[in-house]
């Protein structure tokens, strides 16, 4: 009962959170835009953004130097994942996904650097037709798509764990990669109607005086929803789709890995009493992998429930008595509207902190996964014997290759029996 009462508060919250920035994005008072799932305050016109500026700057700082350490890990370390993923050894089913993941989340990234630079450095990379319609659908993608492929290989390990007698039907490389191709389609249906909700639309006038007399007034174009989906408040079609979606990815999927975490760690605790002696060893390289996959999926439940739950505060919060209409500070040394600057700060922190699902997964595989540190060792191996030997002088490469022949007949005599190489990689496969 406890439980349910939790999921419909979750659901209220989220349907709150919504609702309030949606309302905020197209009054007067301030520019909050939540576009491409994203929450940003801006100021509401070029004479009103220095104001603006000094009242957000602790904001804009986390933006400018917080993101790009994310980056600095999340880039390599997805690459790092990806490659190691994809190497034979470690194609098993549930490779496919983490592999399918990293790849993933460097696409976010790499999307998430262009809207960065849109909304915290000013660089208009948007505001052009074709890339205004293209890039929410993209974008929005990469993050339903992240939350489906835990959902997927976390059935999977479910399915491995709770019916055994079930897993050389569902948990085989073959039907993993079917089930991420749907996952892949379905993200990209889910964030489709992007393209149509999001449409260049006149945006402020330019009165910068240092321009000429010919350029002065000018009226700018920016990227952003149609007045059409966006009509209604908390009626509009804009709202209610991405209301339904959100609620889909970003709730209830989570809430469902989280189900189905307590239900294979109850069935692994309960295989530890009874399992006999001589299965111990099987059960051990099992649970090696499953830990992994658990922490995976358990991380992102604690980046994405937080930012769900400091999102649903904003109604305690009047940022009407904030922002002029004209961009201007409302008296900032006023108790509330230092309340409301508070709450900015931490909402930005939050949503830095949730942006680290898409770089840190390489962290867990290091740290959970065996097989993975030595996959990961063997590639910097690789790397610094390959430099190495571009260092050899060419005389010694006759020598070399006669070395290698005279092994050559050895290892075709080991490996006669068409088993041995075989029986080690399954077991290790098992051992992720």
């Amino acid at each position: 009962m406890y439980f349910v009462l939790c999921v419909l508060w979750l659901l209220f919250v989220t349907a709150s959170n919504v609702s309030a920035f949606e309302n905020v994005t197209y009054t007067n008072v301030t520019t909050t835009r939540t576009t491409f799932n994203e929450t940003k305050t801006v100021a509401p016109s070029n004479t009103a953004k220095h104001d603006y500026a000094v009242h957000d700057a602790k904001n804009i700082a986390i933006d400018r130097y917080v993101t790009p350490f994310i980056y600095l890990v999340g880039f390599p370390g997805n690459i790092l994942s990806f490659i190691i993923w994809i190497q034979k050894r470690m194609r098993h089913s549930s490779g496919c996904y983490l592999a399918a993941l990293a790849l993933d989340d460097f696409v976010f990234l790499s999307l998430h650097v262009v809207f960065e630079l849109h909304m915290a450095w000013q660089v208009h990379l948007l505001n052009t037709t074709m890339v205004c319609q293209v890039f929410p659908i993209v974008f929005m993608a990469s993050q339903y798509l992240g939350p489906l492929l835990v959902l997927g290989f976390t059935t999977e390990r479910y399915i491995s764990i709770c019916h055994p007698f079930r897993r050389e039907k569902y948990c085989t490389v073959r039907r993993a990669k079917i089930v991420i191709a749907i996952l892949v389609v379905l993200a990209i249906c889910l964030s489709a109607v992007q393209g149509y909700f999001y449409t260049m639309h006149a945006g402020s006038l330019n009165n910068d005086t240092s321009t000429s007399s010919n350029d002065t007034h000018q009226q700018s174009m920016d990227c952003g929803p149609r007045p059409e989906v966006s009509a209604g408040g908390t009626t509009s079609l804009m709202l209610l789709w991405n209301l339904s979606i959100e609620i889909l990815t970003f709730l209830l999927v989570p809430l469902a890995v989280l189900s189905l975490n307590i239900l294979v760690i109850a069935e692994l605790r309960r295989m530890s009493r009874v399992e006999s002696h001589t299965l111990q060893s099987h059960s051990q390289r099992t649970s090696a992998t499953t830990v992994m996959l658990l922490a995976v999926s358990f991380y992102l439940i604690l980046t994405t429930l937080p930012v769900t739950i400091v999102y649903s505060l904003f109604f305690e919060f009047n940022y009407e008595n904030l922002i002029h209409p004209n961009g201007s500070l409302i008296n900032p040394e006023d108790p509330q509207n230092q309340r409301v600057m508070t709450y900015e700060l931490v909402l930005t922190s939050i949503k830095e902190y949730g942006t680290t699902q898409y770089a840190f997964n390489i962290f867990i595989y290091v740290i959970t996964g065996k097989i993975f540190r030595k996959e990961l060792k063997k590639l910097f191996l690789r790397a610094v014997c390959a430099k190495f030997t571009l260092s050899i002088p060419k005389e010694y490469s006759s020598l070399k290759s006669s070395v290698r022949g005279s092994n050559k007949t050895k290892s075709v005599w080991v490996s006669m029996n068409g088993h041995g190489d075989n029986e080690l990689r399954d077991t290790e496969e098992t051992n992720v």
